[in-house]
């Protein structure tokens, strides 16, 4: 083990020890979440949820240089630690050597979002303990973040004040300022559940949004959405259709593809008996570019779960997945059209 995930462990070390006390002690409280990024000097940026206080999760961070050592304040910085458990950060560069972090919290009782930038030396920008960007009715789940390419984020979620979750998103500038509708622009309020957004910038000031739906009810389909630096969706209301054949289709990923597009992998059980991995493009006009419904990657036996993506720089991607059965292994993949 290198000396820099020596001391990446050491950070989120407490936090788990926190966690295995308050479990045995018979407290309940799900385990806690890190999440890290290349720092763009060779070294990591981390942050994660901490039960340092002993009577909730918070959110700190950490930043270690190229030789593996801390550069902020011993322990972590404190991103938040409001009233009850902030949970599941995400985090994003803001360009200038810090990061943007977006987080649920449940201050208020209800589960909302909020955001907070910490600069390269470590220090909290915005109002302290985060920037609220959602706190409408019901709660939000499933927080992701973009960089808007201009110090700030876009930051999308799972919405639940209708009668069924919706997707949401909203921009929040390098100030810390909110921007769009307040709490949110609404990507997709189709019928029934839109689940597990994710979100990668379109290179433009905006993103792309890509989450599973179920508003054919009988299963679960690909849909995504594009929406403008200035908060307006672009694409066909409540999304672009990118996969609804029979069976599940889940936990979708994307990648830009440099031109105002993306490609996009999700888990695919439409062959009935187990998951297999496919992928398909969306331009910048919302057009889907490849095989009807997608490109099969990967069809062996057994499950491929987990699909991740990047882009290979060239207009297409890399997604490496899981396989399961006798042998269990990450099978990268390149994909550059169909």
């Amino acid at each position: 083990m290198t000396r820099r995930r020596l001391k990446l462990c050491a950070a989120v070390a407490a936090s788990l020890l926190a966690w295995r006390s308050a479990a045995i002690a018979g407290t309940p409280a799900p385990p806690p979440l890190a999440a890290s990024i290349p720092d763009g000097a060779g070294g990591t940026i981390v942050v994660w949820e901490e039960f340092r206080s002993a009577t909730n999760n918070d959110i700190y961070a950490q930043k270690l240089n190229a030789a593996g050592v801390t550069q902020w304040a011993a322990g972590g910085v404190v991103v938040c630690a409001a009233a009850d458990r902030q949970q599941s950060p995400q985090l994003v560069s803001d360009g200038a050597g810090g990061v943007i972090v977006a987080w649920l919290d449940s201050r208020s009782g209800a589960v909302h979002v909020y955001a907070q930038r910490v600069n390269a030396a470590g220090a909290p920008q915005w109002t302290p303990d985060g920037v609220a960007l959602c706190t409408a009715a019901n709660s939000e789940s499933g927080a992701q973040i973009t960089s808007d390419g201009a110090g700030g984020a876009i930051v999308v979620w799972e919405d639940g004040r209708g009668s069924s979750h919706d997707i949401y998103a909203r921009r929040v500038d390098a100030a810390g300022v909110p921007q769009w509708t307040l709490d949110g622009v609404a990507l997709c309020t189709a019928p029934r559940d839109q689940v597990t957004p994710q979100v990668a910038s379109d290179g433009a000031g905006g993103a792309i949004v890509t989450w599973s739906d179920n508003r054919f009810i009988a299963d679960y389909d690909i849909f995504a959405q594009r929406v403008s630096a200035a908060g307006a969706p672009l694409w066909d209301p409540d999304g672009v259709a990118l996969c609804v054949v029979t069976e599940n289709q889940n936990h979708p990923r994307l990648a830009s593809d440099g031109a105002g597009g993306a490609i996009v992998v999700w888990e695919d059980h439409r062959n009935t008996v187990d998951y297999d991995i496919y992928v398909q493009a969306i331009d910048a006009a919302g057009v889907p570019q490849w095989t009807g419904d997608g490109v099969a990657l990967c069809a062996a036996g057994h499950d491929q779960l987990n699909p991740r993506i990047v882009s290979d720089g060239a207009g297409g991607a890399i997604a490496p997945g899981r396989t399961t059965g006798s042998a269990r292994s990450a099978s990268p993949t390149s994909t550059r059209g169909a």
